[in-house]
């Protein structure tokens, strides 16, 4: 389903990621972890919330990421109301996990955030996430 695709661009991840959580009508926490080539090796749902909200710990998200050697990841998570508006804890998570990446040597690529209709947020594009691309 995910073979031979190019993490590069918040648009491919959105290309990714929308088919599994676009049109959840709860919050879905899913990420994928990329190999050297910015390929996806693993897609996981890490958590399956209420309808406006997700618990989301780093420590689950890497996880993951360590037991399929993931290089870098990407993580994304719905906004079944449509708004693709960034949270304080949305903003928060993403900076704790860009800090606990760094210190596990994973690159964190992008966290989205999906609306229902087509619509996406990047995290990377909004300035949330610091280290060079």
């Amino acid at each position: 389903m995910y073979a031979e695709r190019s993490c590069n661009s918040p648009q491919a991840l959105y290309n990714l990621f929308a088919p599994f959580i676009e049109t959840k009508g709860k919050e879905y926490l899913i990420m994928a972890g990329l190999n050297q080539k910015l390929e996806p090796t693993i897609i996981q749902t890490i958590h399956i919330g209420t309808v406006n909200q997700s618990l989301a710990f780093p420590r689950d998200i890497l996880k993951a990421a360590l037991l399929s050697n993931s290089v870098s990841i990407c993580i994304a998570h719905n906004h079944p109301s449509g708004d693709i508006t960034a949270s304080l804890a949305d903003i928060q998570l993403t900076i704790c996990l860009e800090k606990a990446c760094k210190l596990m040597q994973i690159k964190l690529q992008d966290h989205l955030i999906i609306g229902s209709s087509g619509n996406y947020l990047s995290m990377r594009a909004e300035g949330h996430i610091k280290e060079a691309n």
